[in-house]
This record gives C-alpha cells, structure tokens and sequence, in this order.
C-alpha cells in the first residue's frame, strides 16, 4: 500500500514524529527562501512527487499557520499536483 507522506518542511516536529508514528515513511521537501521569506519550493515538490511516484504516495501535507520567516504554504498550487 501508500507509506509515503510529503511533507513540505518546517521546523515543527509534532507533525513528523505523527507520520513515523503512523509507521509511514516521511519525505521532508525543503523550502527556499524568496528575498525575505522562507515559501514552499514547488520545484521540489514536483520532483518529490515524480522520485517516490504518485502510485506509493499517501498524502501530500503542508502548513497555513507558522512563524515568520515561514510563511503558509501554497496550498493551492500543491493541491493541483495532486
């Protein structure tokens, strides 16, 4: 079955001791840092996505509540690799 989870990074671990716990393999996607901002990388959750196959992937989680630098993730645009 699907055991692996994307996640696009931050630095907030209760999310990812929650995927090992589930007993699923967590692919952390970095981020990039765009003038002051720290935002999704798309271009490496595309290529996330295309390495581990949408077949063995579970789900695809991102964040809309952190601190600055961070700010949310586009998760519309993430939803549309989906």
């Amino acid at each position: 079955g699907k055991t692996i989870v994307l996640w696009s990074r931050i630095d907030q671990k209760s999310c990812f001791k929650a995927i090992l716990g589930a007993g699923l393999q967590c692919v952390v996607v970095p981020t990039k840092l765009d003038q002051e901002e720290v935002v999704t990388d798309m271009d490496a959750m595309r290529q996330a996505l295309k390495q581990h196959g949408a077949q063995n992937i579970l789900a695809i989680i991102t964040t809309t509540s952190c601190f600055a630098p961070r700010v949310p993730d586009k998760v519309d645009e993430v939803a549309k690799l989906c």
